[in-house]
């Protein structure tokens, strides 16, 4: 791959992008769950979503039982404690934060994506915040989400808009625009909204997709 021109490499990566995250990914080891434990030591305050959790705060509520996939650091979580919510849960492949987490009186689960151990209708509000451009499997997870959420539950989708492919950030396997996210959604949730937004801490604009599981 490094042989070729940019132009070719960018031409790929917009249009084959997971051949192109394959291609460039093949002979590097897959970043293990100890690497992602320095990682988060080494930032753990260095990431806050100050938009994006308002805005979460906004469509739901105290009550209700939260789960935040690859909570990372857990700051969205962290967050919404301060707002008197009682019932967040994380899930995160990172030992580190997960006993971290712990500590400061979140329910975690460790374990890693697209298969979640999890027990189906178990959440009011599930986040998945710059998550999905990662998953190779991406219907699975998507599958996942609805699996584990309540019926008329909500999902809350974020992913970078239209940037940030795999050519400048190689783990990511995809990359999205409106219409391209609404087409992925709308085959397993009902799209309650679909936007843009910006976060006050980043430059890049987001994808929001606001979802919910049908009612059985």
């Amino acid at each position: 791959m490094n042989v070729l021109p940019w132009r070719v490499k960018a031409l790929i990566s917009n249009h084959f992008p997971l051949a192109y995250h394959l291609a460039v990914n093949v002979m590097k080891k897959r970043r293990s769950a100890s690497y992602w434990d320095q990682r988060l030591a080494e930032t753990w305050h260095q990431r806050s979503w100050p938009t994006k959790n308002e805005l979460i705060a906004q469509l739901t509520s105290p009550d209700q039982v939260i789960l935040d996939i690859a909570c990372g650091n857990g700051s969205i979580l962290r967050d919404l404690k301060t707002r008197g919510y009682k019932h967040l849960q994380g899930l995160e492949i990172s030992n580190y934060a997960v006993q971290r987490l712990r500590t400061e009186g979140f329910t975690m689960h460790h374990g890693s994506v697209p298969l979640m151990q999890l027990p189906d209708a178990a959440f009011d509000v599930v986040i998945a915040s710059q998550v999905l451009e990662h998953v190779i499997r991406r219907r699975s997870f998507a599958s996942e989400i609805a699996r584990v959420l309540k019926p008329g539950g909500q999902g809350f989708i974020f992913v970078p808009n239209d940037c940030l492919g795999p050519i400048d950030e190689p783990e990511h396997v995809i990359k999205y625009k409106p219409d391209s996210l609404r087409k992925f959604l709308e085959k397993h949730f009902e799209i309650i909204s679909l936007g843009v937004i910006k976060d006050a801490n980043y430059p890049m604009t987001i994808l929001f997709g606001h979802v919910r599981k049908g009612k059985i």
